[in-house]
């Protein structure tokens, strides 16, 4: 399976969508001001969304791991 990541982190109201190449659906996704408390926390680097040099498959990993950690801890409250 291939993805492809969309993200726009400078406007007011920022999201990051990672989507499915084939079917073309949202497979990931974040907000707002869900996007600003993980940039914040450190959870993620705006950094790593805008270089030329981006390991897109390895963002991707990284962010369905931290889907898979927002999803345990919000089951543990």
């Amino acid at each position: 399976m291939t993805y492809m990541i969309d993200a726009w982190l400078e406007r007011s109201d920022p999201y990051i969508r990672v989507i499915h190449k084939e079917r073309k659906i949202p497979v990931l996704e974040w907000k707002g001001q869900q996007v600003n408390e993980m940039i914040a926390s450190g959870a993620l680097c705006p950094f790593d969304f805008s270089t030329s040099n981006i390991n897109t498959q390895e963002l991707v990993k990284e962010l369905f791991i931290l889907s898979c950690l927002e999803e345990s801890t919000s089951t543990v409250m």
